[in-house]
């Protein structure tokens, strides 16, 4: 099972994650580097005023400054780390003009910086200078769509032995790399004029690219074609996804290119790598509103193909609705009349339904978000990736229907340990603000985060944080987390606190051999309508279940007990509860006045796991 903090190996999530590749900034040759780390939930503002919110380590949304909004991203890994580089800055970022640590938006959210505008980094180290033994010069020009030299490119060379990656720039729109005989997977990008929010991006992937002897390649922009398709709903745009993807002797190497539909172009490929390279779209497709966003489209289309061994010289595709799987999105309101947003091709103000037409078998990140007025990230709940249904398949999902609380999400495309071991190492990444629906987990900004660990009964840990990474005592002992998250972004769950006692001890290996903690999210999920409400004046059951991680050692649970409150958690009422089939069912008895209800519980199970949670408005009273 994988972290989800530790980096998803899952391809298009969002249509926005690729595999990992190297940076093409660097003049010298540079190995692949670490595993991405740990990302916290939240929004960095490039230094070009575009914001990139992100939820661990992943993008949920990027969304560009005023003056902007035609802006294709390129997404790429390096050294453990996340970019996204404006397609306007790629001349800038790989002539090293502009420092590409001020895209690190991995590294920059995990120093606490919310704005590379004011960031204030240390001094870059020097370039690396690696001399090549017997190379050769690969000498490469690059033309924009008028046909003239540009400085608005990026080009990398991976050895497909090795995985080493070779870099150059010069401004004059011709670069000359040096590198060994072999077989090279070229990447690159040329961005159009930046006069306008509109800016053409051109990829270039060669799969196979032989290098015997001095080269000369030329990648011209014109050459390049749009990515089209053919739908039953005529008029449908939106975002694109494309990513090529090269195997190598130090695993896949590729970037993702990200941006409108009408601003991507691909030049279909001179070589070919049968069963070493693979060219994939995904396109998030809905109706445009005509000012430059989705709101009120009634349908997404979210759409993925590939092509085996090379570009193909063909990049229309046709799909018709009955060859895709269809899911009604029910869409509950938080905030009646907000602006949410279901992936990046339907806004909508909830209560309201998207239909979606997916790609059988097809696997994306499923997102509802909402941004605040200056695009930060308010709160997301997402859905891991799991295959599309078949073909003409219909099923209706629900979304952002309270309590909102921690959950220990999962799915078979994506198992994830949320809290975990390995050695005597502890990780905890609780998602305390998730929808009712046992797939979905949620993050949300918050005005304060506490976490705190007693082993033992001794106070071992104490910090300002929902998240953590801690180093413990080898032998087993008695542990017990308290979390606590308060926001303002939302009327429900204004305040959840947590609490989960378990054992644990040594595990022996590394991260490879991480165990699920002996944890539970304790799940209500009473029938709320569409505006998270319930009926007042009247007795209401409200059913509640124990979601533990997957792979966890748990026992059978009981002991539960379940308190309503009525004023915001001064006075608790207990509610009687017995045991179901699917978990436990309480019964409150709801006041005649309007208002918000707070609910406490608490679960034990046989071998002494215990979970508590308290959620402060929980729902709302009608």
């Amino acid at each position: 099972m994988k972290r989800l903090k530790s980096g998803l190996a899952v391809a298009f999530a969002l249509a926005l994650l690729g595999p990992a590749s190297g940076s093409p900034a660097s003049a010298a040759p540079a190995p692949a580097g670490p595993a991405p780390v740990a990302v916290r939930a939240g929004t960095v503002t490039l230094v070009t005023g575009d914001k990139v919110a992100l939820d661990r380590d992943r993008v949920v949304a990027i969304t560009p400054a005023a003056g902007r909004a035609g802006m294709p991203f390129r997404q790429y890994r390096t050294g453990g780390e996340l970019y996204v580089v404006p397609a306007d800055k790629t001349g800038a970022v790989a002539s090293g003009r502009v420092d590409r640590r001020l895209f690190a938006v991995s590294a920059l959210s995990r120093a606490g910086v919310t704005d590379a505008r004011t960031a204030r980094l240390p001094a870059a180290p020097a370039a690396r200078q690696q001399a090549v033994a017997d190379g050769f010069s690969v000498t490469l020009s690059f033309l924009d769509r008028r046909g003239n030299p540009t400085p608005n490119y990026f080009v990398s060379l991976f050895d497909v032995a090795t995985g080493q990656e070779y870099s150059g720039y010069d401004e004059s729109g011709t670069a000359t790399v040096t590198v060994p005989a072999g077989h090279y997977y070229l990447e690159a990008g040329v961005s159009g004029d930046s006069v306008t929010d509109v800016v053409p991006f051109d990829f270039f992937a060669e799969p196979d690219v032989a290098v015997s002897g001095d080269l000369a390649l030329t990648f011209d922009s014109r050459e390049a074609k749009p990515l089209t398709f053919g739908l039953d709903r005529a008029g449908a745009t939106g975002t694109l996804g494309v990513t090529p993807s090269r195997t190598t002797g130090a695993g896949a190497r590729g970037s993702t290119v990200h941006g409108p539909q009408q601003e991507i172009r691909v030049r279909p490929s001179r070589t070919t790598a049968e069963g070493q390279f693979t060219f994939s779209v995904a396109a998030h497709l809905g109706r445009p509103d005509g000012n430059g966003g989705f709101l009120g489209s009634p349908y997404q289309y979210h759409l993925l193909w590939s092509a085996a061994g090379a570009v193909p010289a063909d990049l229309h595709r046709v799909f018709r609705d009955r060859e895709l799987a269809k899911v009604r999105n029910v869409i509950a309101a938080q905030v009646p009349g907000a602006i949410d947003r279901k992936l990046y091709s339907a806004y909508v103000q909830p209560p309201a339904t998207v239909v979606e037409l997916t790609s059988p078998g097809a696997a994306f990140f499923e997102d509802v978000y909402e941004l605040d007025a200056d695009n930060n990230l308010n709160w997301q709940i997402a859905d891991l990736p799991r295959a599309a249904g078949a073909a003409g398949s219909v099923r209706t999902e629900k979304w952002n229907l309270g309590p909102f609380g921690p959950a220990f999400a999962t799915s078979p495309q994506l198992p994830v340990v949320w809290c975990g071991r390995f050695g005597d190492q502890m990780n905890f990444e609780i998602p305390h603000f998730s929808d009712q629906n046992p797939d979905h987990f949620g993050f949300s900004r918050t005005i304060a985060e506490e976490m705190r660990m007693f082993r033992n009964g001794q106070p071992l840990i104490s910090q300002d944080s929902e998240f953590g990474i801690f180093t413990v005592p080898p032998a087993t002992a008695t542990y017990r987390l308290e979390t606590r998250s308060t926001r303002s972004t939302s009327p429900f769950s204004t305040e959840v606190r947590g609490a989960w006692t378990f054992r644990s001890g040594h595990v022996a290996g590394g991260p490879a051999n991480e165990v699920a903690l002996p944890m539970a999210a304790l799940r209500f999920a009473p029938a709320l309508d569409e505006l998270n409400r319930a009926p007042a004046g009247k007795r209401f059951k409200i059913p509640l279940y124990l979601q533990p991680q997957q792979g966890a050692v748990m026992g059978e649970w009981g002991g539960v007990t379940v308190d309503a409150s009525y004023d915001d958690g001064v006075t608790w009422h207990a509610a009687p509860v017995v045991k179901t089939a699917t978990g436990f069912t309480a019964t409150v008895s709801h006041p005649a006045a309007t208002g918000f209800v707070s609910l406490r519980a608490s679960a034990t199970d046989t071998l002494g796991n215990k979970t508590e949670l308290t959620i402060i408005h929980a729902y709302l009273l009608r």
